[in-house]
């Protein structure tokens, strides 16, 4: 995986640009730190347009967290909340593996949850949008 070639300088620390966080590879290479950027904002957009539901966007944000740098963010931390709170219940492409009579039982708990994500996401997704002329710059360290 391509990295940036300097080193990056925390404190009293250095890095050489790559780490290894929750078993994931993470580059800090400026364009794939700023492309994984663009996709946590696209998706925010999408949560708020109603074009994405809330939880799998919330899964999709939380799952980039790491690569985008932003893993402490206080816009980030609530999707990975989301994630957490309905990694139980099948989204998206999961659903194909489910019977429908399960899918059936579940569908109101689903549509709880996602008005309840829709709830705690929409201001981080505002703020995540209302910032991204901020986020889309190479980040500090």
């Amino acid at each position: 995986m391509p990295t940036s070639s300097a080193p990056v300088s925390f404190g009293d620390r250095r890095d050489t640009g790559s780490v290894v966080e929750a078993g994931i590879a993470v580059s800090w290479n400026q364009s794939e730190v700023i492309a994984v950027r663009r996709i946590i904002i696209e998706t925010a957009k999408d949560i708020l347009s109603g074009s994405t539901s809330p939880v799998e966007g919330a899964r999709t944000i939380a799952g980039h967290r790491f690569k985008a740098r932003l893993e402490d963010d206080p816009d980030i931390l609530p999707f990975v909340g989301i994630a957490s709170e309905t990694e139980s219940l099948p989204f998206g492409r999961e659903r194909a593996h489910w019977q429908a009579r399960a899918l059936a039982e579940l569908q109101g708990k689903i549509n709880e949850s996602q008005a309840w994500a829709l709830t705690v996401a929409s201001t981080h997704c505002q703020s995540l949008v209302a910032r991204s002329g901020s986020l889309m710059r190479w980040p500090d360290g």
